[in-house]
């Protein structure tokens, strides 16, 4: 039992020495990678009465419309009538020009944050309200929209719409719209 230890232990110490010489020492993501801006949105759905803020954070792969978005937000949703903190990540096809569209998917996490949980009756369902009712979630979601770039001390200006399809019991679907500005840092 303790040569597996051992050997285990080997292994593990092994594995970054090999990284390292199989890996190029010499990599900069500046090479791969652009900045494509900061930002912070205003997200708003008024039928569903999802409201929220966000803040995000692009990169491009160089010379490609491919763009990778970072983004938090803090949602109040009020089909679950409960406070959320997310995070996630969208890939978008977005050219380089002053006023670019672009469209997107990708993939989010909201832990719930506060409200009241639904509370369920003796056999474990309320008619009307599903069981997980103001549980966090796991979604995904599709976007499209237009990004000016500005070349300001405020980068961008950007107006969106998402559609996210989070992971719980039935048709819980929810869209937001979003204009967004960038942070200037």
């Amino acid at each position: 039992m303790k040569t597996l230890f051992f050997l285990g232990v080997l292994i593990l110490w092994a594995l970054p020495c090999l990284g390292s010489k199989i890996w190029d020492d010499d990599f900069r993501h500046e090479d791969y990678e652009e900045e494509a801006g900061s930002s912070f949105a205003f997200l708003f759905n008024p039928s569903d009465a999802v409201y929220g803020i966000a803040f995000g954070s692009a990169t491009w792969l160089k010379h490609t419309p491919i763009c990778g978005d970072y983004f938090l937000d803090i949602l109040s949703n009020g089909l679950e009538d409960r406070w959320y903190a997310g995070m996630g990540m969208t890939l978008r096809l977005m050219p380089h020009w002053t006023v670019a569209p672009f469209v997107g998917i990708g993939g989010s996490y909201h832990q719930a944050a506060g409200g009241d949980r639904q509370e369920a009756t003796d056999d474990g369902e309320t008619p009307e309200k599903p069981s997980d009712r103001g549980e966090s979630y796991w979604g995904w979601h599709v976007e499209g929209g237009l990004r000016w770039w500005t070349g300001g001390p405020i980068q961008l200006i950007e107006i969106m719409g998402r559609q996210t399809m989070p992971n719980l019991e039935g048709d819980r679907d929810y869209w937001t719209l979003g204009i967004s500005t960038g942070t200037g840092f």
